[in-house]
């Protein structure tokens, strides 16, 4: 038991979302949007190879070439993640038995601004800046057990009155929010058939998290016992991007996309054991957090009138996110076997692979439709599920529909997708979440009577606008 308990760090849990998952849907990568603009979202996330739209500059810059003269690009995306988490604990000792059901709805914003502008006539540039993800996650009031499965005032060394105090049970809520922003400068160069591309991205990120613990009734906050984890406002780096396509014909293009892995440093703060006086701490804490690198294969085929995309997508998440590491400058973050300077958080991200295909149709010299379905393999399963993440890492199937309109030198774009839920994550045994949530009586620990799950799903909108400047 101790050996399993010296695996918990306090249930730090990271997530990223959106939800991105939360601002355009958490679909293709599922860390990221699936989509920038409107366009692409009505094609499900394809167009790599498709191109011409001004936010290709952050997507695959080589496509820079494929849009004519000067175009300025805006719009701003919305989803919703519709999440339900469960669990439950089994004891012999009915008051150590309880049950959670909590839904959540989480609404994440997703701006977009590009301009691209022609240099010579075989080199364009652009430029553009967006949200490409974040999240916003947790639990709020779930029952469980103490930490140590004692007494609430033995746990805590609280006195709070008569049966507050003598239960062994109380309510958590975790919290955590995360965004990314990036401003993204690139150029392509055309060799004939042959376009060639290469972006600098400058990333920012930042993240808050708190744990707070509250009595069974969730009135009183538990003092000495919680945290809150903030980012510092230098969070900066620098990545890149590659790209490539080569026209065969008008009606067959085949293209290639490298992103690069980007760190970025949360280094920033926790304050340790709020509402307690007797006891606040506040301490640094070192942290970077890695964005996987991504590579993408891209065919576009078919008349003007009809193109089809189809995209080929890997994201080597395994690599960067098995774990997340936070480093205390001093060892005075608690968990239920003392205090320590080290918040490891076991994510054990799966590489994932995803087919995304999108059809563009131009029904007319003013309406432009699209539709497209996307598959993802799972990012996360079993061992990966935590209270804080949700079901919304669970995306497999996204569809989605979209037009243009089209008037004199602008086009008005319109997007929607929806992630359909397959299935509901069960959680596995011996995870962070399980392990600290496993508890029931000090040196006998019910590490089988816990079990949790989670699904959700992700409707998503996106309006945009480009104004052409030929």
């Amino acid at each position: 038991m101790q050996n399993g308990f010296v695996r918990i760090k306090y249930s730090v849990f990271i997530i990223l979302l959106f939800v991105f998952g939360s601002g355009e849907v958490l679909a293709v990568d599922g860390l990221y949007f699936n989509a920038i603009n409107s366009r692409y979202l009505g094609l499900a996330g394809a167009g790599y190879a498709l191109g011409g739209s001004p936010v290709d500059v952050a997507l695959n810059p080589a496509n820079l070439s494929l849009v004519k003269g000067k175009k300025l690009e805006f719009g701003l995306g919305a989803s919703l993640i519709q999440n339900r988490y469960r669990d439950r604990f089994q004891d012999p000792n009915p008051e150590r038995v309880y049950e959670n059901d909590k839904t959540s709805n989480v609404v994440g914003p997703g701006p977009y601004i590009a301009f691209k502008l022609p240099v010579t006539e075989n080199i364009n540039y652009g430029v553009t800046f967006y949200v490409p993800g974040g999240a916003s996650g947790g639990v709020d009031k779930i029952t469980r057990n103490t930490p140590t499965g004692e007494t609430v005032n033995q746990w805590a060394d609280v006195n709070l009155p008569g049966p507050l105090g003598n239960s062994k049970q109380i309510k958590e809520s975790n919290s955590n929010t995360f965004a990314v922003f990036k401003l993204v400068n690139g150029l392509s160069v055309k060799f004939g058939n042959l376009s060639l591309g290469g972006s600098v991205e400058l990333a920012y990120g930042t993240q808050k998290l708190n744990q707070k613990y509250y009595d069974i009734t969730g009135n009183i906050e538990i003092p000495g016992q919680g945290y809150y984890y903030e980012s510092s406002k230098n969070a900066f780096a620098l990545g890149g991007i590659l790209g490539a396509n080569y026209s065969f014909s008008d009606s067959f293009r085949i293209a290639y996309a490298y992103q690069s892995h980007v760190g970025i440093p949360l280094n920033g703060g926790y304050s340790i054991g709020t509402n307690d006086p007797n006891y606040y701490r506040k301490t640094g804490v070192s942290y970077t957090f890695d964005l996987p690198e991504k590579h993408v294969l891209g065919l576009a085929f078919g008349p003007e009138n009809l193109k089809f995309a189809l995209d080929f997508v890997y994201t080597n998440y395994g690599s960067y996110l098995r774990k997340a590491n936070q480093t205390l400058e001093d060892p005075w973050l608690p968990t239920p076997i003392g205090k320590t300077g080290s918040a490891d958080a076991h994510l054990n991200f799966r590489d994932q692979w995803a087919v995304i295909l999108g059809v563009e149709y131009k029904a007319s010299s003013s309406w432009i439709l699209r539709g497209g379905y996307s598959y993802n393999s799972p990012l996360v399963k079993s061992n990966a599920l935590g209270g804080t993440t949700g079901g919304f890492f669970s995306l497999t199937d996204i569809v989605s529909a979209g037009f243009s309109y089209l008037f004199d030198s602008w086009s008005l774009d319109l997007a929607v997708s929806y992630n359909i839920p397959r299935k509901t994550v069960e959680g596995g045994k011996g995870t962070d979440w399980d392990l600290s949530h496993a508890v029931g009586s000090v040196g006998n620990a019910n590490l089988t009577g816990y079990s949790y799950n989670a699904i959700a799903g992700i409707p998503s909108f996106s309006i945009g606008a480009v104004k052409s400047f030929d």
